[in-house]
């Protein structure tokens, strides 16, 4: 009788740690959503009702330009464009300042590489200073991108 117990812990055991590692991997499998720019190259988590702003210079009014965005099923929804330069508001097309002014969704932006607007991302408490470094197309590229929780660190790690 006392072999037959210790099979059953060993059983016990071995399932136990099986069933764990399945939840461990089935885990790193779930799929996130991540804020992903080309330059730097950053990845940062987010999840929908996030608020991201992007803020720069416009470079034909020199003026402060602010773009507030939320995460929304897998996509950014600008809401808000934010300057106090009235002539920047008329050339973008827009009649207010106030919140809401814009109502745009879209899956990624591009920036030209060679704009000299100082260039913000902020999320989650950061600020990404964007580089002058473009893609192929000389573009910075700001995009939501869908990926397992093991393919984020995998990217991470490489840098």
């Amino acid at each position: 009788m006392r072999c037959c117990a210790g099979r059953r812990n060993r059983a016990f055991v071995l399932v136990s740690a099986a069933l764990a590692g399945i939840l461990f991997f089935a885990g790193l499998a779930k799929p996130i959503l991540v804020l992903e720019i080309s330059s730097p190259s950053v990845l940062l988590p987010v999840a929908e009702g996030d608020l991201v702003v992007h803020t720069y210079v416009h470079s034909m009014y020199d003026a402060a330009v602010s773009e507030k965005f939320t995460i929304e099923q897998r996509r950014f929804r600008m809401f808000h464009l934010m300057t106090d330069c009235e002539a920047c508001l008329a050339y973008l097309g827009l009649e207010k300042k106030d919140e809401p002014n814009v109502d745009l969704t879209f899956q990624e932006f591009g920036i030209p590489a060679a704009s000299i607007g100082n260039h913000v991302i902020q999320a989650h408490g950061r600020e990404i200073q964007l580089d002058t470094h473009e893609d192929r197309t000389g573009t910075i590229v700001v995009k939501l991108t869908q990926m397992s929780v093991l393919s984020y660190f995998a990217r991470l790690i490489r840098g």
